[in-house]
């Protein structure tokens, strides 16, 4: 298995994110002042307008959606015969959520909202809407750059790849994580992401271009038909926002 210079650089840095924020969870540096600084804040930010912004955004990392995406992105793959990138990323995306909730039973954060979940999704450090999302999203921007070598690649990875932050700053927003929460998880996916991009490269990705653009199309109808489901019950659920 071989890096790339890009490759050891992209683990690296998220590595340093991830066991940074984890050593401050642990009590080595302040992690909460800076946590509370950036929580303190957002309450006077939030507006009717940007509260249902937010709540949107946050619809596109709900586990309902995300197992949706998932999937429809495997199939794809299986659709166009690439077995092995179906194989890397069907196991990629049943493996992070394992790993996520293994982390949050073992640090056992609580979440800025208290009781905003239950069991295991009680607990906050990392955050699983940010880590999943930056994997499934991120894994989609891997493959648009793998299939559409030039601009179109590069703007949909781009597209992908800031939907993925947004989806964190939501968590923050909606007062579901900490900031160090939603860092912690872009930097977890990071690591997975760049792990498999190295897999990757050493695979022969097919000619699937035309599935490419099916998945997208078939994402962009859903959500909205998602929301029509999801929305109603999230804003009841973010009791951060009825605070204002």
């Amino acid at each position: 298995m071989h890096f790339s210079r890009t490759q050891w650089l992209c683990a690296a840095l998220s590595l340093f994110v991830f066991a940074g924020l984890a050593l401050g969870e642990a009590g080595i540096w302040p992690l909460e002042a800076f946590d509370r600084a950036i929580t303190d804040a957002v309450p006077a930010l939030r507006t009717e307008t940007l509260n249902l912004l937010m709540l949107a955004i946050t619809g596109l990392g709900d586990s309902r959606f995300l197992v949706f995406a998932a999937s429809v992105t495997v199939l794809a793959l299986l659709a166009a015969r690439a077995w092995r990138e179906a194989l890397l990323f069907g196991a990629a995306f049943a493996l992070m959520p394992v790993i996520v909730k293994l982390l949050k039973m073992t640090i056992a954060r609580p979440r800025p909202t208290v009781d905003l979940y239950g069991g295991v999704e009680s607990f906050s450090f990392p955050s699983g809407h940010a880590t999943n999302s930056a994997l499934i999203y991120g894994a989609l921007a891997l493959l648009a750059l793998a299939v559409f070598r030039k601009l179109p690649g590069r703007l949909l990875a781009a597209a992908f790849a800031l939907l993925a932050v947004m989806i964190a700053v939501s968590r923050i927003y909606l007062g579901a994580h900490w900031p160090s929460d939603t860092l912690a998880g872009l930097g977890l996916a990071g690591l997975m992401l760049t792990l498999m991009s190295v897999v990757q490269d050493e695979l022969r990705l097919p000619d699937a271009a035309k599935f490419v653009p099916f998945v997208l199309i078939l994402l962009t109808a859903a959500f909205p038909l998602y929301l029509l489901i999801a929305l109603p019950e999230a804003r009841e659920l973010y009791t951060a926002l009825h605070a204002e």
